[in-house]
């Protein structure tokens, strides 16, 4: 039989950089990267200090999926994050209209 592990996360509770590094299996570094293209945005002035929210780690697993999984650049991932984000606010729209 598999073991499977995993990390509780609530969504209310900030994230340290660390426990966003563990939580995505990633580097320190592509952290970094995702906060000096402004696709995340820590609270905090030094990394030591650094919190991310909910939707900062949503934004973290959707990049990771398309570093890892499509091989997609920084650029293509801020790209396709806008585009996505662009998306989900028009839907909203829609369904308030309806």
């Amino acid at each position: 039989m598999q073991e499977i592990k995993g990390i509780i996360i609530e969504s209310d509770s900030p994230l340290t950089l660390e426990e966003l590094v563990n939580a995505l299996q990633v580097e320190p570094d592509f952290i970094i990267e995702l906060v000096e293209y402004q696709l995340i945005a820590p609270q905090g002035q030094s990394k030591q200090e650094w919190h991310f929210d909910s939707e900062a780690l949503r934004k973290a697993r959707l990049a990771r999926n398309f570093y890892h999984d499509l091989e997609i650049n920084m650029p293509g991932i801020s790209l396709a994050l806008e585009l996505l984000d662009r998306i989900e606010k028009l839907e909203n729209e829609l369904k308030k209209r309806s």
